[in-house]
């Protein structure tokens, strides 16, 4: 009985899909349209930006007629090629704070430098690998770290000091690591 209703809730997506494929947008009619899709032989259309480089309701090229979706592209005025983090800043300017402006700017937050831990290396109780990339999206070789859901303590039963960015220094290193500290690659050029 569970694959029928499996295959009937398939049924019913599949034609929802198909429907809402099928549904034309709608687009307003009339000299009011022309303005508002930016349309060159209007006035408003002349497609100029803020201050912050975002478009203002004159951007020419920002929207398809009957597409209101904001896109990256609307932010940036024709022939400028800023940088991520300038474009994450004006998206966040204009009060964006989904897609990449979700992210914070590359170099705002560093990769830690740590321990590293090979793949193979069994970890004991407490112990996390974490894995980084640089800002140009290249990997770099995990580091141990401390387990934020455990406690440390030492051989004397004395709590152990975990740092705030909770990276392992050498001397917490559990047996059988060998210590080497990881090297970040220079940037990808």
């Amino acid at each position: 009985m569970r694959y029928v209703w499996l295959a009937l809730g398939a049924v019913l997506l599949a034609l929802g899909g198909y429907g809402c494929m099928r549904m034309k947008p709608r687009t307003p009619a009339g000299p009011a349209a022309a303005q508002t899709n930016g349309d060159a032989t209007s006035p408003a259309g002349t497609g100029q930006a803020n201050d912050l480089g975002a478009p203002d309701a004159t951007m020419a090229t920002a929207i398809e007629p009957g597409d209101t979706t904001p896109d990256l592209k609307d932010f940036i005025p024709p022939g400028q090629n800023p940088g991520a983090a300038e474009v994450i800043a004006r998206l966040r300017a204009a009060g964006i704070n989904t897609g990449i402006a979700a992210f914070n700017p590359p170099g705002t937050s560093p990769p830690l430098i740590g321990i590293a831990v090979p793949e193979d290396f069994p970890l004991p109780e407490g112990f996390v690998r974490h894995g980084q990339a640089t800002d140009d999206g290249q990997r770099i070789e995990p580091i141990l770290m401390f387990s934020p859901d455990y406690d440390f303590y030492d051989a004397k039963g004395n709590p152990i000091p975990v740092p705030e960015n909770r990276v392992v220094p050498p001397e917490y290193a559990p047996p059988g690591l060998k210590i080497r500290m990881i090297r970040i690659p220079p940037p990808a050029g």
